[in-house]
Order: C-alpha cells, then structure tokens, then sequence
C-alpha cells in the first residue's frame, strides 16, 4: 500500500536519478528526476491532469494541482499531472511531469518530478496527445481519466500558451485526443474539462470517438477550478478502497460512476461552479440525430419560425450565443407549433435524458439540463462554426439561419 511517501533520493538506484537544471528569467532551479517505483505497476485508475498554466490561470492552476496533490496516488491509483507554468511559475518555470503522493502541505508540490519538459507548447495538440499516450503506457490502469485545465470557449476550442501564441480550436482538440488513443492504446475512459463552456453538443459529438464519458461545465467557471480534494479524496479513494476489499463480489469503481461522482462533489462549490454535467458520449450519435430531426422539422414549418425565433430568446443563456439545447426543446414541446414539430422536439428531450448521466445547476441558471449549443437570436453561426462536426453532419446552422433571417 502506498500512503504517504517520502522520497529519499539517497536510496534510490542512481539510474533512476538525473539532476538537469532549467533556466528562466536568471533563476536556476535544480531538479532530481525520479523514475517512480510504480511506473508499469497496473492499477485500478489512472488520472492524468492536464494543467496548462502558461497564460494568466497559471497561479489558480498551481493551486488546483496543489489540491489534487493532498489526495495523491494509492494502491488503487495512478495520479499524474503534466503542469506548466510557462514564465509565470513561482516554484517552477515552464512544464514538468509529476507523480503526484499524497501531501498535505499546501503552497509547494512535494511530489517527484519524473520529467522535465522545458518550453512545450501545451496547445499543440501533437504535444497534448503524445505525452498523455505515453503516460497511459507509462502507467497501465483499467480505466483512465483525462482532466483538461485551463481556458475554454465551448466550441471554439480551449488551451491557451501564451509563450507559443496558441489556443487549440475543438479540431485540434479532436486532433490531440486522436492521438492520445493511438499512442496510448485505447479510448479514454472519462474525459474532464475544468475549463469554461465545454458542456456543448458540438464539443460531445466532435469528440465522441475518443472518450466514453464526458464532464464539463455550461457555463463560466470561476478561477478556482473543480474541487479536487472532494472528488478524488472523500468519495473516489473511499469507493476504491471499498471496492479492493470486495473484489470477490466484484464491486468497482466505473467511468460512470466516477463521472456521477464528480457532479456531485461540484455542486457543493456553486460559488465557483454554477453547472457541472456527466455525458455519455456514446449517445452523442443519438442526439446529433435528434437535433437534426428538430432542425429538419422546423424548416419543414416555415410558419414556426416567429414563434421559433421567440424561443430561442427565452432559452436559458450562458455566455455569448450559447444557449442550454434542453430547455429550448422543452420549451418547443410546449409552444403552439405543428405537430411535426413538436413531436421532434418531444424526442430530442428524450435522447438529452439519454444523453446526460448527471447534472447539477445553481439558481443562477434554474432552466439549465446540462447540454449547451450555439444559438444566436439573429443572424447565423459565425463562418468558422462550419468546421464542427456538428455542423457538417446537422442542419442545425442552417435552420438557425433560416429562423433568424
């Protein structure tokens, strides 16, 4: 079992040690490189967290990975965090890899460094998918969780270097995950975004062929990120160490359940986090159809339109055009609209419940059901929409275009 370890260098095999120096701004930091004793040891969960700090979160992202550090890895867990912190770090410039053991202490990451990456741009998505694919190797698991941390814009992308002048849009994402699957050898078991407004449809479907389950937020999330400590140290450990005990019956910890877990944890931060939901994202097909269907049947009703157009601006908003797609249909199931469309506007509930696994949401947004998309009140999608998924393989742009013209 491993509790909390204290790493004496001194007895560790000298192979595994190499002192490398790293320079930035005049300041000279050394650093021991650890190959950890637990790499190629097969566990329960593997937990990667992606923390791309070098823009102006990076203080806040110090802090997120400083939480998850109190929980740290166990017998049941493998918990690695790739963290860079680009010119702005106090303890460390640019990025590292950590083998994250449990720590109490807070202001300083106490866990071994077992990789130094220098200057990476963390918005290349070659990047982002080489280094969690190595790390899936690295650390072999029954099930992995990719965390994702630092700006988002929802369909636009997210991932932001300011060293490098990058931000990934959701092709590149779909580009990085893709890879992450080919190098690391499989699918990603629950993929999370502590990072703003990537709880949309467009997001779900793009990446739908790379994770199974998806956690993420509607709308703006405060700087302070997810609640680390809750999710992986009162609920996650305690159910895996249940779980170990039990293994008998056979008692585990799935994707969907520790998805289930994370919603419930965040809702006790509503001050920082004002909606939070699971998706499973091998229903993504199904609501991409659904939407289609409704979209199909409201060019079907040009007479719909004025009362179409109406809804969408009643719909619960988030930011900028993006707008929750449940209460929308919800709303169009209930107006005084033909039958065609009301029915498909029924059905497209129907697959949203299919859809999410949890959500929760605060009384900042009441009318809130955990899936957003782009839904302007005039006009149509910005020429770039085009490039989702979503887009291609939906009418939903062009019935907007339709309705709002």
């Amino acid at each position: 079992m491993v509790n909390k370890v204290n790493l004496n260098l001194q007895n560790l095999p000298q192979q595994q040690i190499r002192n490398t120096e790293t320079k930035s701004d005049n300041i000279t930091i050394k650093d021991e490189v650890v190959k950890v004793p637990e790499e190629n040891q097969h566990k329960k969960w593997l937990v990667i967290l992606y923390s791309a700090g070098d823009n102006n979160l990076y203080s806040y992202l110090f802090d997120d990975l400083d939480e998850l550090e109190k929980v740290g890895s166990d017998e049941n867990t493998h918990i690695v965090s790739v963290a860079d912190q680009g010119n702005y770090g106090k303890q460390w410039k640019d990025a590292k890899t950590f083998y994250l053991y449990p720590d109490p202490n807070t202001g300083k990451i106490n866990s071994p460094v077992i990789e130094n990456l220098g200057k990476v741009n963390t918005a290349d998505p070659e990047f982002l998918g080489t280094k969690v694919g190595e790390l899936m190797k690295k650390f072999p698991s029954d099930y992995v969780t990719v965390i994702i941390s630092d700006h988002g814009a929802g369909w636009e992308g997210a991932v932001e270097d300011d060293t490098h002048n990058k931000f990934m849009n959701l092709q590149d994402i779909k580009k990085a995950l893709s890879k992450a699957v080919e190098v690391g050898g499989k699918k990603i078991d629950l993929l999370g975004w502590d990072a703003c407004l990537m709880a949309m449809a467009e997001v779900g479907y793009e990446l739908k062929d790379f994770a199974k389950y998806m956690v993420a937020s509607e709308q703006l999330e405060g700087a302070d990120g997810w609640p680390y400590g809750s999710i992986f140290g009162k609920a996650l450990s305690d159910v895996l160490k249940v779980a170990q005990q039990m293994m008998l019956i056979n008692v585990d910890v799935e994707p969907k359940d520790l998805a289930t877990m994370m919603v419930k944890a965040a809702a006790n931060f509503t001050h920082s986090i004002k909606t939070l939901s699971a998706v499973d994202l091998e229903k993504a097909n199904l609501l991409a159809e659904k939407t289609n269907a409704l979209a199909q049947a409201i060019l079907n009703n040009p007479n719909d339109f004025k009362t179409v157009k109406s809804i969408i601006s009643n719909t619960e908003k988030f930011y900028g055009t993006f707008r929750d797609l449940g209460h929308f249909a919800k709303l169009l199931s209930q107006a005084q609209v033909s039958e065609e469309v009301k029915k498909a506007a029924t059905d497209l509930v129907g697959a949203l419940n299919e859809y999410v696994v949890k959500e929760f949401h605060s009384n900042a947004h009441p009318n809130a059901t955990g899936v957003s998309v782009e839904m302007p009140t005039w006009g149509s999608p910005s020429y770039s929409y085009q490039d989702t998924s979503f887009a291609k393989d939906t009418l939903w742009d062009e019935m907007l275009k339709k309705v709002n013209s």
